[in-house]
């Protein structure tokens, strides 16, 4: 049987996710680039009310403060910085994010990992299920393993965003096989 150590939760700082290799999740580049595209749509979306004729002054003020405060709730609710990664790996260790709001992630031995594989999350969310070995798991580690969002006794899933599943997996595969 295997240690309690093989599989367990962690919560990881702003700065240990920015050092991290990220194989899956929302990069801080595409974080960039769609706030970026929101300021270009607020910018478009104001002279359009503002050179509009025959417009009165309340609905010009209140377009721009609607466009503002939804620009200010957007940029504290991104990770401009650091993103939104679902799997990645930190000191010799692979991780699947539990809660992202919480940076609260299964830290795995990879010794664990069998495969990475792409599927599908019902009804219709592109994923990534990180199989592992049952036979290596103890009770304690799939007691960790049932307080995922979708539990399963012997994987770990992680929504795929912004990159291809099928390259996410081989990134997986290659840090397991070079951690062994």
């Amino acid at each position: 049987m295997s240690q309690p150590e093989n599989i367990k939760i962690v919560k990881l700082n702003k700065q240990q996710i920015l050092d991290a290799d990220v194989f899956s999740g929302i990069s801080p580049k595409s974080m960039r680039q769609v706030f970026g595209s929101w300021i270009i749509f607020v910018v478009i979306v104001a002279m359009l009310v503002i050179f509009a004729p025959d417009m009165s002054m309340s609905f010009i003020w209140s377009t721009l403060a609607v466009l503002a405060l939804f620009t200010v709730a957007m940029f504290a609710q991104s990770r401009i910085a650091e993103g939104w990664p679902a799997v990645l790996a930190l000191d010799e260790k692979l991780l699947v994010v539990r809660d992202p709001f919480k940076r609260e992630f299964f830290t795995v031995n990879p010794a664990l990992v069998t495969q990475a594989e792409p599927t599908v999350i019902k009804p219709n969310k592109k994923a990534i299920a990180v199989h592992l070995d049952p036979q290596q798991l103890s009770d304690a580690d799939k007691n960790v393993l049932s307080q995922a969002v979708w539990p399963r006794d012997d994987q770990l899933l992680a929504l795929a965003h912004f990159i291809s599943r099928e390259r996410a997996c081989e990134k997986i595969h290659t840090f397991v096989k070079s951690a062994q």
